[in-house]
């Protein structure tokens, strides 16, 4: 409980310092920005840490985090002392931060409650998670060095992991308990977020008579991005009980729910009848974990799915920050003056608020980075398209944003020196398209709610029509791209006929709704309606939908299972998109179907009114998803709870636990150790050993590094192909650092041992219980030529002799 409420004491602290820089941004909107406070904190303080940490500056250690917070504090002051504020925006700030407070408070305390009862940092990709989260924090110097590749420093986007290590360092929490309330945090960050966003959306787009009906955006800004879930929940209700129709089932293209027939085993449920469920809820071990699956060969997440896996990754990290990122496009659309070089000059704390927060978003997450740049330009091209031809918009528009964006590459150089994207080129996507049962089940209930905005919004078919000119040509342009790339590489008729009737059919639904949101997007600016910027956000999640289908990105997976990086990455930016686009659409139904727009005839509320029950419906099918996946996560929440995500491993095994306690308290932060590289061996007759097994990523391969943040040669080998490329020369690399760590255990003799810690710098060598099972037969004698320095039952750690010289006498 105490590092429940030092985090979240640390956090209302940031909240503290980022609440002037949120009102000066976000001035205008109901709350003053106040639900920003707690992300715009954090960059506040993690920006000056992660520069004066590479600048040698700043030491590692608590005290360093602690002093960039008050740096940030006193900036902060600065900016309070030049707003100016007048008595009634202070109510105004202070009712917002209230709101703000109670809400981050909530969702905090329920996130760590419900992480509680799955609290151990084990399985997945948790390790690689936690052991970010201990590089950013214990790394001697910065970069952060990379603990699964002893002399190379880290080559992956980990702002999110700095920004849950500022939060952990402050207060004064250990990676492990830090890990779990960080993502507590994420939540509750992006909770308020939503809030304070769709909140001013809201009233923006309503009508003065009709803004009560605003404060519903935030309720189901809140349910759409947070906790709606797959559809496909409803089916696994039903088959958990053995009620199906078969028809049905195939229809929806969940027939892998259906129970196997004699002699199938694919693509059907071949589990023992009757055991899918002893219980209300489906018990079927991690059964919500193919509601993440449902589109083949994707990955096709969700935020709630995120917050339920546990995962600390970038694009869950990203969440407040990627809302932030849109709440920031929209505050420019609603700026007064162009936006142009002359308005840099004389308001330069907007393009430099700019360059913190999208270049720390390509730091946290370098996928978010291109969508929500490509909104940010949009809104402010849209802004200055007010006052001036397009053209000269443009112009200005680029006058304007190229000194954000030369300061962002520039106060986060120090990054961009020291990543390497592996992506490798755009390439159209040939292969089957996606289903529109599969799209239904997956991403139905945003797009129905973003969908919504027509028919809540909508000037009329007349005030449409022209726009929809326009508007053609957003689904038309990125098809004549496809046409094109397909056909420069020779593939355009194979992609023709692979994508199949089904998915030239779903191809079709998501031109055409992109189009009519674009349509509407353009007839709202064109009439200077307040709901613009929510229309917008809806079609650019559609648009990345519809993009996902024609193009994808190459990467490592290229060959195996193509797009499911790009399906996967571009889909959750649409979700929140569209979450937040439905939400305001939601409002706007509201209000049409019980007092009517203006202009709106009969036949409109009457379509409304019919429109918020099967809403209503829709929003209840996908609320099954988080009731089920919750109750099956935590076992109908009866499961023991704790914070600290190595609690678990303390009564599993108390002795590996104390070894890595030991490490911790006695290697230095800079050390490098030896232990298991993962791969499995056995005892031949003669007495020889071979290897079974060289699978090492999702294993517990290099998890001593990864608990303790401490350097070993090598760990999940193919996630350091996945950061640092593919090529034969880092599969040989790294293949020479697992042959050499092997050999440290399977060695008979002294001098091999001897020579892969000296190679690698290694001044520890770990035996525990991976070493004691992945090499069987006896280790070499290390007592005689290392020190034994921990030993708890059969496990120990050796170091290296160290002897201090002695003066002449």
């Amino acid at each position: 409980m105490e590092a429940v409420l030092a985090a979240w004491l640390a956090a209302m602290l940031l909240g503290a310092i980022g609440l002037p820089f949120a009102v000066a941004i976000f001035r205008r909107f109901p709350d003053a920005g106040a639900g920003f406070a707690v992300p715009l904190g954090l960059l506040a303080v993690s920006l000056p840490y992660f520069l004066l940490r590479t600048a040698a500056v700043l030491p590692p250690g608590r005290g360093s985090y602690l002093l960039a917070a008050a740096l940030a504090a006193v900036a902060a002051a600065r900016v309070a002392g030049r707003l100016r504020l007048q008595r009634r925006e202070l109510a105004r700030i202070a009712a917002g931060a209230a709101i703000a407070a109670s809400i981050f408070t909530g969702a905090f305390l329920a996130s760590t409650a419900f992480r509680s009862y799955n609290a151990e940092i084990v399985g997945t990709e948790q390790p690689m998670d936690l052991l970010f989260l201990n590089a950013t924090m214990v790394s001697p110097d910065y970069p952060p060095r990379d603990p699964w590749l002893a002399g190379e420093p880290v080559s992956y986007y980990y702002f999110g992991y700095l920004q849950v290590g500022v939060l952990a360092s402050i207060a004064g929490i250990p990676a492990s308990s830090g890990y779990n309330l960080g993502l507590a945090a994420t939540f509750a960050a992006t909770a308020c977020g939503l809030v304070s966003l769709t909140w001013a959306l809201a009233r923006w787009a309503l009508l003065r008579r009709s803004r009560r009906f605003a404060a519903a955006a935030p309720a189901v800004a809140l349910a759409l991005v947070l906790f709606v879930g797959s559809l496909s929940a409803v089916f696994e209700w039903a088959a958990a009980h053995e009620r199906y129709s078969e028809p049905l089932y195939r229809a929806f293209g969940v027939e892998n729910l259906l129970p196997c027939e004699p002699g199938q085993s694919a693509d059907c449920y071949a589990g023992p009848p009757g055991q899918r469920t002893t219980a209300w809820y489906p018990t079927e071990y991690w059964f919500w974990w193919r509601g993440s699956r449902v589109i083949p060969g994707t990955i096709t997440e969700f935020p709630f799915f995120s917050f339920l896996l546990g995962d600390l990754h970038p694009h869950v990290m990203a969440l407040p920050l990627t809302t932030l990122a849109a709440a920031f496009a929209a505050a420019l659309w609603r700026a007064r003056g162009s936006l142009d070089w002359r308005a840099a000059a004389r308001w330069p704390w907007r393009p430099a608020a700019a360059a913190v927060i999208f270049g720390g978003l390509a730091f946290q997450n370098a996928w978010d980075v291109v969508t929500f740049s490509a909104l940010l330009g949009l809104a402010v091209i849209a802004r200055n398209a007010r006052e001036q031809p397009l053209a000269r918009a443009m112009a200005a528009a680029a006058g304007w944003l190229a000194p954000a964006g030369l300061l962002a590459l520039a106060l986060y150089a120090p990054w961009w020196l020291t990543f390497s994207s592996q992506a490798s080129g755009l390439y159209a996507y040939t292969g089957e398209g996606t289903r529109p049962a599969h799209a239904f089940l997956q991403f139905g209930v945003p797009l129905a709610f973003a969908g919504l905005g027509l028919l809540a919004f909508a000037p009329g078919f007349r005030r449409l029509g022209p726009p929809a000119t326009v508007a053609g040509w957003a689904a038309v342009l990125p098809f004549i791209g496809w046409v094109g790339l397909a056909a420069l590489r020779g593939d355009l008729a194979a992609a023709a006929e692979n994508r199949g009737a089904a998915g030239w059919v779903m191809l079709a639904a998501y031109g055409g709704l992109t189009w009519a949101l674009a349509a509407l997007v353009l007839a709202l600016a064109a009439r200077r309606s307040g709901a613009a910027p929510a229309a917008a956000f809806g079609a650019a999640g559609v648009l990345l939908l519809y993009g996902a289908e024609l193009f994808l990105v190459r990467d490592v997976f290229f060959g195996s299972v193509p797009r499911l990086n790009t399906v996967f990455k571009l889909s959750y930016q649409a979700w929140l998109l569209l979450g937040i686009s439905g939400s305001v659409a939601a409002a706007g139904l509201l209000a049409t179907s019980l007092r009517g727009a203006a202009g709106a005839g009969a036949p409109r509320r009457i379509a409304a009114r019919a429109a918020v029950p099967a809403a209503a419906i829709l929003l209840a099918g996908g609320l099954v998803y988080p009731l089920l996946a919750a109750f099956n996560r935590t076992e109908g929440f009866s499961r023991p709870t704790a914070i600290d995500g190595l609690a678990w491993l303390q009564s599993a095994d108390p002795g590996e636990y104390s070894l890595v306690r030991w490490v911790e308290d006695n290697v230095p932060p800079g050390a490098v150790l030896i232990e298991a590289t993962g791969r499995r061996w056995v005892v031949e007759a003669d007495g020889s050993r071979r290897m079974v097994d060289a699978g090492v990523d999702y294993t517990d391969a290099g998890r001593v590094a990864s608990r303790t943040g401490r350097q070993v040669p090598i760990g999940w080998y193919f996630h350091e192909i996945q950061w640092r490329g593919d090529s034969p020369a880092n599969r040989e690399r790294f293949l020479a650092r697992q042959d050499a760590v092997d050999q440290a255990y399977l060695a008979s003799n002294p001098d091999a041992v001897l020579a892969a810690m000296r190679e690698y710098g290694a001044d520890y060598l770990v035996v525990g219980s991976v070493e004691l099972s992945r090499y069987p037969g006896p280790l070499p004698d290390y007592d005689a030529f290392l020190d034994r320095v921990f030993e708890s039952g059969r496990y120990r750690i050796y170091r290296l002799p160290h002897y201090e010289p002695v003066s002449p006498p």
